[in-house]
């Protein structure tokens, strides 16, 4: 497998971004059983599925790490080039903020939910 060089504030965006990924997809747990199986539902259906309601968005992550939204923006769009995030594709004349989500998350979280035994194969 390759490696992708990333600079120091792109692994932060991309660590915070997968730190709101994995809140949303525990979120549900023991609170709203049908929110948590349509989480599952998607973390099952893969990456593209999760962007959507369980992604995070620019201002989150900007406002998170203390910096502007413009700036962790131009770094999502980094690394969508370099294949590591996937941007929100659904209504694309609506103009709006967009959800983000890292690139094989999806599959690390079912994987980690059914090991602690609060998924059913």
């Amino acid at each position: 497998m390759k490696t992708v060089k990333l600079t120091e504030k792109q692994h932060l965006v991309l660590d915070e971004l997968r730190k709101i990924g994995r809140k949303n997809a525990y979120r549900y747990v023991e609170k709203q059983a049908y929110l948590h199986q349509e989480d599952l539902r998607k973390l099952t259906l893969g990456d593209q599925a999760c962007v959507f309601g369980m992604g995070g968005l620019s201002y989150q992550v900007a406002q998170r790490l203390g910096t502007s939204a413009p700036s962790v923006l131009s770094i999502f769009k980094a690394l969508r080039r370099k294949g590591l995030v996937l941007r929100e594709e659904s209504y694309p004349d609506y103009q709006r903020a967009r959800y983000w989500w890292p690139v094989g998350l999806a599959a690390e979280l079912y994987a980690e939910l059914q090991a602690e035994n609060r998924v059913t194969p």
